[in-house]
């Protein structure tokens, strides 16, 4: 797993408590893991477990459901965790429609938010995109995201889109869903995605891949979505690892 790294993990996730210790220590096989830290409990969380694991990366943000959750003394913990040097990225951060818990104009505030503290600590952004893709690619554009960049965890848009997106300075971030079955668009972006613009993650405990499709993800499964996008482009394993591996040292400005 020299090469492996999984850019999108929720290690702090109660699914994880039970036996909390042997998934650390499988986990700690990978090269690295960006720890996300989407809720303002979760952030101070994330940076502690980054402190302490060398392997493990924090990013922080208020995720788009917790938008109602916004404050100003809470908001500048925040933006004072997102100072820390082990904090890799601003995220994650974005539009989610289908759940009813924030207007979209709420989302959208909280967004622009977060696009202005990327640009001004110069760190990218991780985006969580659901069902809002239009909506969410003219916010970023008409914020500057490009200035800083950044990648579309768990990308669920078309192919065109994806085109949109990298021309924007962005990176495609694909996880267990494309190793399933009728998968069709998320198999076609794997395809076409520039293979220097590609990232691959797990969303843990969520989207597990095919053969484990139904039980709790970890990030040792990173290796099954790296096995199914290489042969989906008809290229080594190794060369899946090793692409991802620069890609993630670069949008991340880190030596993993």
């Amino acid at each position: 797993m020299e090469y492996l790294i999984d850019t999108h993990a929720h290690l702090m996730d109660p699914a994880f408590a039970d036996d909390y210790d042997d998934f650390l220590a499988r986990t700690l096989t990978l090269r690295a893991v960006v720890n996300i830290g989407c809720n303002f409990d979760d952030a101070e969380k994330a940076v502690a477990l980054a402190e302490r694991e060398p392997k493990v990366f924090a990013a922080v943000a208020l995720h788009p459901e917790d938008a109602r959750q916004y404050d100003d003394a809470r908001w500048a913990r925040l933006v004072e965790l997102a100072h820390h040097d082990r904090v890799i990225a601003i995220g994650e951060t974005g539009l989610d429609y289908h759940w009813d818990t924030a207007t979209p104009e709420e989302q959208k505030i909280l967004l622009a938010r977060h696009i202005d503290l990327a640009k001004e600590l110069d760190k990218p952004l991780i985006i969580h995109d659901r069902e809002a893709h239009r909506d969410c690619f003219d916010a970023l554009w008409a914020g500057g995201a490009e200035a800083v960049g950044g990648v579309f965890h768990a990308y669920s848009g078309s192919v065109e889109m994806m085109h949109e997106a990298v021309a924007h300075n962005f990176y495609i971030g694909l996880g267990g869903v494309v190793t399933f079955k009728n998968a069709k668009t998320a198999k076609a972006v794997a395809c076409e995605v520039p293979l220097d613009r590609l990232l691959i993650e797990t969303d843990c405990p969520y989207m597990t891949p095919v053969p484990f499709r139904g039980k709790r993800n970890e990030p040792i499964y990173t290796q099954y979505v790296a096995e199914e996008i290489a042969r989906l482009r008809g290229v080594s394993v190794d060369d899946i690892k090793r692409a991802t591996f620069e890609n993630a040292c670069r949008l991340f400005k880190t030596n993993f």
